[in-house]
């Protein structure tokens, strides 16, 4: 490796993707060497965390040593370039099997990539893994039939959240400052904010979403990542349309268009669901420093979100599209499947189409309240999750509402709102430090105004800088 120098490990930790990548693009570290770290990082940690189905050691090598080449030479793909990332095992990687989470999936390769994985192997990102996700991710947690618990980098008994189980577990852990993601509900929010991670899920489609899901009107693809500016990267390189994701051509995010002062909502107790003690007394310092930032000529002021969390709405379109879409498997394998899964198909079944029309109907008037809403303030600021990461091996928290008809959306009020709507949302860390679970908190802005999100986020982790601590979990886990 002339030429180029080793990172420390802590010090691989410590750089944000888009680092890295400007890194080799100077020819200062080897994309084979940073592949090397972050797969040392990986094997290291999975014992503690299981955070990986597999790891791609062999793959990601020999795909490192070409990209390093095309560095030496000058040709760089992209902010990504030689920078090592992890993949959901919900997304097909060519000629690599996708098990999403189920021991009744067919250990065969795939003869296709999802469109985020294409575009960013073609901008020179290094997969290092496929990461772990509850049977066909369908709930928040990280418990699978096929790979068991995964757990949270900064206290491993206590849950990494889901459905990007892994993904949100290796980047809060530093072994990868990216992976991607799916969001139908919180799946890309929940595990980053339980993870000390930041995690965008874009505007409905902005990144393709094939082959497509069970909702597909609710999933939406994304990246979880070390920074904001890694996210945004991501963006860049995978938005666009795609024809298989007809969705896609509606969805392309929209230039900064805003002239003119922001107009900032703080939302405290989002859906008048205030978040626990702990969460908000984390979360206070920082939502009272937003007002800092009228001296930037920024408008911030309180609001009240006094809609009703959209619930029955979510469970008619989540549990007939889950539980019908999936019937045959169920009736045929249901004994090696997820009894949380399998148990919707019944339910499913106790909606006619009528229900479903009602629904689509009470989504209709739900989406119209947050589009106006969002015509008042260009973003809304608020937690992503009302609770700390609980038990690893619990599906709901203690005293939580076991027996509901989707138990994970009972915990999970500040996320799946904006999954009905399909506006961009990106979750922020707070106050991370030895001993403390991580807290988040949310940007939810317009339809198609992905950057403008970004940009609030990014000045907000500039807010966030002083309370946040660049160790990462992996330091914490083994102190």
């Amino acid at each position: 490796m002339t030429g180029f120098r080793e990172l420390e490990l802590a010090e691989y930790q410590a750089l944000s993707g888009v680092e890295l990548g400007r890194m080799v693009a100077a020819r200062e570290v080897s994309p084979v060497h940073l592949a090397e770290s972050a797969l040392e990082l990986a094997a290291r940690d999975d014992a503690d965390l299981n955070a990986y189905v597999e790891l791609r050691r062999d793959a990601a090598l020999a795909e490192a040593s070409q990209l390093e080449a095309e560095a030496r030479d000058g040709r760089v793909r992209s902010a990504l370039h030689g920078v090592p990332i992890a993949s959901k095992d919900n997304m097909p990687i060519i000629g690599e099997p996708c098990l999403k989470g189920s021991r009744t999936s067919a250990a065969k390769p795939s003869t296709y990539a999802a469109p985020m994985v294409e575009r960013l192997q073609a901008a020179g990102a290094v997969i290092i893994g496929r990461t772990t996700t509850p049977e066909f991710g369908w709930k928040g947690t990280g418990i699978s039939p096929l790979t068991g618990v995964t757990r949270n980098p900064w206290d491993t008994s206590r849950n990494s959240g889901g459905s990007s189980a892994g993904s949100g577990s290796t980047v809060g852990a530093g072994a990868v400052p990216i992976a991607t993601g799916s969001d139908a509900g919180g799946s890309i929010r929940i595990p980053a904010a339980f993870c000390g991670a930041v995690g965008l899920k874009p505007t409905l489609s902005a990144i393709p979403v094939w082959p497509g899901t069970a909702n597909e009107s609710l999933s939406h693809a994304g990246p979880i990542t070390r920074s904001v500016a890694d996210a945004r990267a991501v963006l860049e390189i995978t938005a666009g349309p795609d024809p298989r994701d007809p969705q896609s051509f509606f969805a392309t995010p929209a230039a900064r268009t805003l002239t003119g002062h922001l107009r900032i909502g703080v939302v405290r107790a989002p859906f008048g669901i205030a978040p626990s003690s702990e969460v908000s007394e984390r979360l206070e310092p920082t939502l009272s420093a937003l007002r800092g930032w009228t001296a930037q000529g920024t408008l911030v002021e309180d609001v009240d979100v006094a809609t009703a969390v959209p619930r029955e709405v979510f469970e008619r379109l989540w549990v007939s599209g889950r539980g019908l879409t999936f019937a045959e498997l169920i009736e045929d394998r249901g004994d090696a499947m997820d009894p949380g899964l399998t148990r919707l198909l019944p339910l499913a079944r106790e909606y006619d189409v009528a229900d479903y029309l009602e629904g689509l109907q009470l989504r209709r008037a739900f989406n119209a309240e947050m589009f106006t809403l969002l015509e008042r303030y260009d973003a809304l600021i608020m937690p992503t999750m009302p609770l700390v990461a609980f038990g690893a091996d619990q599906e709901v928290p203690a005293g939580g509402e076991a027996d509901a008809k989707l138990p994970w959306i009972t915990w999970t009020p500040y996320t799946y709102p904006f999954n009905i709507t399909g506006q961009p949302a990106v979750t922020v860390p707070v106050d991370l430090g030895p001993g403390r679970l991580p807290v988040g908190l949310q940007v939810v802005g317009g339809w198609a105004r992905d950057l403008l999100v970004l940009d609030v986020a990014e000045r907000l982790e500039l807010l966030t800088a002083p309370t946040l601590e660049r160790t990462v979990a992996s330091v914490a886990l083994r102190a």
